[in-house]
């Protein structure tokens, strides 16, 4: 049964133009999926998905996704009903799951409390 979504956040850019691709960096304090992008005047940045309160995550690459997963593409969103998060052991009752897809790269799921977008340099 495909899961329910809410969307959270729109990449105001494509995926498919990314140079480098998605990085993920992990503090003991927040996870963070980071993403270039090219700029009007053709330099590139950086944006990021800052993740507090993380439980858990994971990554599936593009060729093994499955088509509920790509219907996060290129989008921010939360997974209701979660099968993943009732696996999870935790007595975290605010934990979400948050779910992203990238053309050509994969599917990161992150059981978190709470998501903000960051600009980079």
């Amino acid at each position: 049964m495909p899961s329910t979504y809410e969307e959270v956040w729109v990449l105001p850019f494509k995926s498919q133009e990314f140079m480098h691709g998605p990085e993920l960096r992990q503090t003991v304090a927040e996870l963070r999926l980071r993403m270039d992008h090219e700029r009007e005047d053709g330099a590139y940045e950086w944006s990021a998905l800052v993740f507090g309160g993380v439980h858990a995550y994971k990554f599936t690459g593009y060729e093994s996704c499955s088509r509920d997963q790509v219907r996060a593409y290129d989008r921010l969103v939360r997974v209701h009903t979660s099968e993943w998060l009732t696996i999870l052991a935790t007595a975290e009752s605010e934990l979400i799951h948050f779910r992203i897809y990238f053309d050509e790269f994969g599917c990161y799921d992150i059981a978190a409390t709470g998501v903000e977008v960051r600009e980079e340099d």
